[in-house]
């Protein structure tokens, strides 16, 4: 006699050590809204070929090895941002990365280089910038910075310490990637002193003061510049006054202007962060280390890397740089999206 079994409502049990009745279904909560498919970025990734560009030796017209590149950029945009702090005059940023990358046979020291190196530790040491003033001869600020490096957190390599230990003779014999190294170590350092962040904090609330003030005084003339044009039926054109005061409106708008730029420029090299990283590859937009009106630059890099300065750097043509943004751009779609049309 055969007796009917009742099947069980739900998911399907078993038995300890048994394999399940029938197959297990899970649910999936499907999206509310109309959802249609886009290409994966990977099958567009297939149908894209990304440029690699032109390998960059030449930034800011100072000639350097490919591995010296990514440490120039760097220390060049600490000076675009943070010059005037430091009193690097204009020029003087270049001359240093040419002094540091050019010739090692070289009998001295450029002051330049020594300068900016002393002032450093001046703002590390003391909290404030300090100018002063070394002969070329001296060594006098290295065996200062082998002893700042010694006691402080900084990592370098024996090879670092040992070389600057003894003094001009030991500096001249570092790479030019080893320089490089220690300058961009003593600019992080430097920007990390609470002093000087509180320095550059009150420059911020500065430029943010004159904005404010701007602001309030183009308001103001704008203001008496419809009261006259009221009272003169709208003929104002040739007016004496009526030109002054369209004169100071234009000056207050390029001086809150000026105080903008200031306040983005500082923002962004401290918040400087790649477009687009990919496996061994990041992607910077970057003025002015380009040969045409590009701004992209490519960066190949190594994590399993043990050195420092062994990435390269490359630049676009401009339609290279059209089909690398256009890449950017694929990369940061999502896999789906809302479609909102009725």
């Amino acid at each position: 006699m055969v007796h009917s079994v009742k099947r069980p409502k739900g998911k399907c049990k078993k038995r300890r050590g048994e394999e399940p009745a029938g197959p297990t279904v899970h649910s999936v909560k499907r999206p509310k809204g109309n959802l249609r498919r886009i290409e994966s970025t990977d099958a567009l990734k297939d149908e894209i070929v990304i440029p690699k560009g032109t390998l960059v030796t030449c930034v800011a017209g100072v000639e350097m090895q490919p591995e010296d590149v990514g440490a120039a950029i760097q220390f060049l945009e600490f000076c675009r941002s943070f010059g005037e702090i430091f009193q690097i005059r204009k020029g003087q940023s270049e001359k240093i990365v040419k002094d540091i990358t050019g010739d090692r046979q070289l009998r001295e020291v450029s002051s330049v280089v020594a300068e900016l190196h002393a002032n450093l530790l001046s703002v590390m040491e003391n909290g404030n910038y300090k100018p002063l003033k070394y002969p070329k001869h001296g060594d006098t600020w290295i065996r200062k910075l082998s002893k700042y490096i010694t006691d402080s957190t900084l990592h370098a390599k024996d090879f670092i310490l040992d070389c600057l230990s003894h003094g001009l003779s030991g500096y001249k014999n570092l790479s030019p990637s080893h320089k490089l190294d220690v300058l961009n170590s003593l600019c992080d350092e430097a920007l990390s002193s609470e002093k000087l962040r509180t320095r550059i904090e009150a420059r911020e609330g500065v430029a943010r003061q004159k904005i404010r003030a701007a602001t309030e005084k183009e308001k103001e003339l704008k203001e008496r510049q419809n009261d006259m044009a009221k009272t003169m039926g709208g003929e104002i054109a040739g007016n004496e006054e009526a030109n002054n005061i369209f004169c100071q409106i234009k000056e207050a708008k390029e001086v809150k202007q000026a105080a903008m730029n200031e306040l983005e420029e500082r923002g962004c090299v401290l918040r400087s962060t790649p477009v687009m990283v990919d496996k061994g590859v990041a992607y910077w937009k970057l003025d002015g280390y380009c040969d045409n009106n590009t701004n992209i630059l490519r960066q190949e890099f190594d994590k399993e890397a043990t050195m420092k300065n062994q990435d390269k750097w490359f630049m676009f043509s401009e339609d290279e740089q059209k089909v690398v943004e256009n890449h950017v751009t694929t990369r940061s779609q999502r896999p789906w999206r809302k479609d909102n049309r009725v």
